[in-house]
């Protein structure tokens, strides 16, 4: 693999092993064909499965131009290296280090000004949904002070007061999160169980699988498909001002308490970068994964919170206290004061990494 290019045997290669994986994941024979196109490899997404309903969807890509794997469905995005080794069919030796120096030398940030299009968010408010619509499709109903289980739960969160946000299946119990446009119509969603389950914490439904529910056509071409379905997962995207200092917080949940957020779905996946918007700043969760990237983002000169002097200063408990959420119930509480200086912990000076 040259500096400039990757060799068709090494492409060769690529291809053979994302084979492989695909049939380890897949028992459909459909789900394990793969589709390559001049600038990408596409299949059906081995992490999510991809659609339960059609065999024949393919929303997983490994792209060439920097060997980043994307899947549109899930979220999930990571380089080829990773992807390979989260199925133990990864390079090895000098292959390996051909691979990640490749990828090094070709990586594009996933930024919000070079991957998220705005002329796309007036087709997306175009796209946005009702809520009666996706009651029809989900079984799912707004909630009220009535609700059994999604009530106490919102209210045990202090989140009961943002009921528009939410609705409730009483069937199999679980809490739907909406990611709402500028009129309050429903543009993505997260859907958690409120009982005891064995599968994800959280289920995440972009724009597009949401029509695909729905048996609505969704007629764009792949492209654009792909850049509202990413933008689609962001919380928030369409109701922040980003000429004004704007926060990234890992979930939505969190961000729901803070003026002018925008909620991702997780630091496992790739947190989008808007590092290109000289206003954003970024909260993550007081733990080792979101340390880990504040400190990421504090070494590109971005701005973070620094929960260590924070709780230092106000005096708070080391242990319970993860994220903005479990902050404002300490807060309520406790009444310490110490939501009032939040914007004084943010800092861009490599030298405050021992802060985070």
């Amino acid at each position: 693999m040259s500096e400039a290019k990757i060799t068709s045997e090494m492409r060769t290669r690529i291809i053979n092993k994302v084979v492989r994986v695909l049939n380890k994941s897949h028992s459909h024979p459909a789900k394990k064909e793969i589709s390559e196109a001049r600038d990408r490899l596409n299949f059906a997404c081995p992490y999510c499965g991809d659609s339960a309903h059609d065999p024949r969807k393919k929303r997983g890509n490994i792209y060439w131009d920097d060997l980043y794997f994307h899947c549109y469905n899930c979220s999930e995005h990571k380089t080829l290296d990773a992807f390979l080794q989260d199925y133990d069919d990864n390079f090895e030796g000098e292959d390996r280090i051909a691979v990640i120096n490749y990828i090094k030398e070709n990586r594009k940030d996933f930024s919000f000004g070079q991957s998220l299009n705005f002329y796309l968010f007036d087709k997306i408010e175009e796209l946005a949904l009702t809520f009666d619509q996706i009651a029809l499709g989900f079984n799912v109903y707004r909630i009220n002070e009535n609700t059994f289980r999604a009530y106490p739960y919102l209210k045990s969160r202090l989140l009961h007061h943002k009921l528009d946000r939410f609705g409730y299946d009483p069937r199999r119990k679980e809490l739907y999160i909406f990611n709402l446009d500028t009129n309050n119509k429903i543009i993505g969603l997260q859907i958690k169980p409120l009982f005891s389950s064995n599968g994800p914490k959280y289920r995440t439904w972009d724009l597009g699988r949401i029509y695909e529910r729905l048996k609505l056509p969704f007629d764009l071409s792949q492209k654009d498909s792909d850049d509202i379905n990413r933008i689609s997962m962001i919380f928030g995207i369409l109701q922040v001002d980003m000429g004004h200092t704007f926060t990234v917080f890992e979930g939505p949940l969190d961000s729901f308490f803070m003026h002018n957020s925008l909620g991702m779905t997780g630091v496992k996946k790739q947190i989008s970068e808007f590092n290109d918007i000289p206003t954003v700043r970024y909260f993550f969760d007081n733990d080792k994964e979101g340390k880990s990237k504040m400190i990421d983002k504090l070494k590109d000169g971005q701005k973070v919170f620094m929960w260590s002097k924070f709780i230092e200063d106000y005096g708070l408990p080391l242990k319970g206290i993860k994220d903005l959420n479990d902050l404002v119930k300490y807060e309520y509480k406790n009444r310490v004061g110490c939501l009032n200086n939040l914007d004084k912990y943010f800092t861009n000076d490599s030298l405050d990494i021992v802060y985070v």
